[in-house]
């Protein structure tokens, strides 16, 4: 990982007398997409361009914006890193150095984004990543005007924020359909940088609330059997098995712990209630899911059923991880808007602008970045009862992090 980083700061250097993007020609913004349309991560991959194309489709359709005077539309220039940091890398130059994109939305990977940010950020192009672990590096001094980070945003909530709110809702929601309160809880987890990260907050979110959590099973990424895992969890006696956090890998997972009957529930994380409809998914005990942020197949969210018909209409597919679009459309109307305040694309003018902002989007209808560049919002939790009954809830992030 040092030495992709090492590349991408080298790539930086050579894009010095490139690194302002080039003023809008016939009132036409590029932006930039950066996201795995192919390879192992295809399934959130796949949500960022969709998500930021609907969002750019909407915006051209109302008529553009203004900006000095000016009307402007989008477009989006959309390029595939095929679950590649080094193709991740190269992109990121190219739209930087040749297309000139006023922004950048992506990776949908923590360390694709790190070596992402190596460019985009001594360019001074604006760059939006839907990155949970972004938080080791959005810091007061790293977004500080001047600061290394200054142009980057986290458009998901902090991880102590989502991991909070979303062990509250797995286990308010399973109690009533398991008849008592859970006790003990068991994570199985695909042991990359990602998911070794996600975990450790979830481990702490889990105790918070009262939970007996062993250590950690961690299993390789491109795993299929999972039974040496799931018989080793089993082993434990746990109220519930919560699979983190490829939704691909859980939904090959559960068939084979149903079938050993590994624990007395189970919580997917990023799998949406629309997959398990659609997939006829069954199970004879209770199932948790939850949504980043918001489901499209069940919610409570009264604009998400308006904003995934329209999602779905302009031929994205349905997903495991379809709602991963939201943090990334949401952030296209943010960054206009920003735009538009600011009457300018100068970048340090348009990131004054969102830190500003109180934005109405589909995940919030107050959108906020923090002093750090980070955003809050609430978590969908959804549960399945044996019978396929689903119900749903918006989970509020807790306040502060959980001591250790």
């Amino acid at each position: 990982m040092k030495t992709v980083l090492k590349l991408a700061a080298s790539a930086a250097l050579c894009l010095g007398a490139f690194a302002r993007p080039a003023l809008a020609e016939d009132n036409i913004v590029k932006i930039g997409v950066v996201a795995a349309e192919s390879g192992s991560f295809v399934s959130a991959g796949h949500t960022l361009p969709a998500g930021v194309g609907l969002a750019v489709k909407q915006i051209n359709d109302a008529g553009g914006f203004k900006v000095g005077g000016k009307t402007y539309k989008l477009e989006m220039v959309k390029r595939d890193d095929r679950t590649d940091i080094a193709t991740a890398i190269a992109a990121t130059q190219e739209l930087v150095r040749d297309v000139k994109v006023q922004a950048i939305f992506g990776s949908e990977t923590h360390d694709f984004t790190l070596a992402m940010a190596k460019i985009t950020q001594p360019a001074k192009i604006i760059h939006f990543a839907g990155n949970s672990t972004l938080a080791k590096i959005l810091t007061p001094d790293s977004v500080k005007p001047g600061g290394e980070d200054h142009y980057l945003f986290q458009s998901e909530p902090q991880e102590f924020q989502r991991s909070g709110s979303t062990a509250r809702g797995v286990l308010t929601l399973l109690e009533p359909l398991l008849g008592f309160k859970p006790k003990k809880s068991v994570m199985i987890v695909g042991n990359d940088a990602t998911g070794q990260f996600l975990s450790s907050y979830y481990f702490k979110a889990l105790k918070a609330e009262g939970q007996d959590v062993p250590d950690i099973i961690f299993y390789p990424p491109d795993t299929t059997d999972f039974s040496p895992f799931l018989t080793r969890a089993k082993s434990l006696n746990p109220d519930i098995i919560h699979f983190w956090y490829n939704g691909d890998s859980t939904l090959t997972a559960l068939p084979q712990a149903l079938e050993l009957g590994a624990a007395k529930s189970y919580f997917l994380f990023g799998v949406d209630p629309g997959i398990w409809k659609e997939k006829q998914l069954s199970a004879d005990v209770p199932v948790a899911m939850s949504c980043v942020p918001v489901c499209w197949g069940e919610s409570s969210n009264p604009k998400a059923k308006t904003y995934f018909d329209a999602y779905f209409a302009a031929g994205a597919p349905h997903g495991v991880t379809s709602s991963v679009s939201l943090l990334y459309h949401d952030y296209v109307h943010f960054l206009v808007e920003a735009w538009q305040k600011a009457d300018s694309f100068d970048p340090d003018k348009t990131v004054e602008a969102l830190l500003s902002l109180h934005h109405q989007g589909v995940v919030s209808d107050d959108l906020t970045f923090n002093p750090t560049h980070q955003v809050t919002h609430a978590t969908e939790v959804c549960a399945a009862a044996p019978g396929g009954d689903i119900s749903c809830s918006m989970q509020q992030p807790p306040a502060e992090a959980p001591k250790s």
